[in-house]
C-alpha cells in the first residue's frame, strides 16, 4: 500500500480531475460526472468510516464552503464601496 500523505493525495486528486475531464471531453455531462463522482466517494467514505463519520465531514465541509461564500460576498461588497467613491 502506498502511504497516505499529502503528496500522494495531490496526486490522486490530479488523477480524479484529469478522469473527469476526460469524461466531459467524450461527451459525458460535466454534471453527471461530478455528481456521480461525489456518489461513488460519498459510498466509499461511509463504506470505511460508518455514516456518522461521514455526516460529520459534510457538515465540515459545507462550512467551509459557506465561510468562503461569506468571504467572497464581503470582498465583493467592499471593492463595490470603493468603486462608488
Amino acid at each position: 500500500m502506498i502511504e497516505d500523505i499529502p503528496a500522494i493525495r495531490e496526486q490522486l486528486a490530479d488523477h480524479w480531475e484529469k478522469i473527469a475531464l476526460d469524461l466531459v471531453k467524450r461527451g459525458f455531462s460535466a454534471n453527471a460526472v461530478f455528481e456521480t463522482m461525489l456518489t461513488v466517494g460519498l459510498a466509499g467514505h461511509v463504506e470505511l468510516h460508518g455514516k456518522d463519520a461521514t455526516a460529520q465531514k459534510l457538515v465540515v465541509i459545507a462550512e467551509r464552503l459557506s465561510e468562503q461564500v461569506r468571504q467572497e460576498l464581503a470582498a465583493l461588497r467592499e471593492a463595490s464601496d470603493a468603486t462608488k467613491n
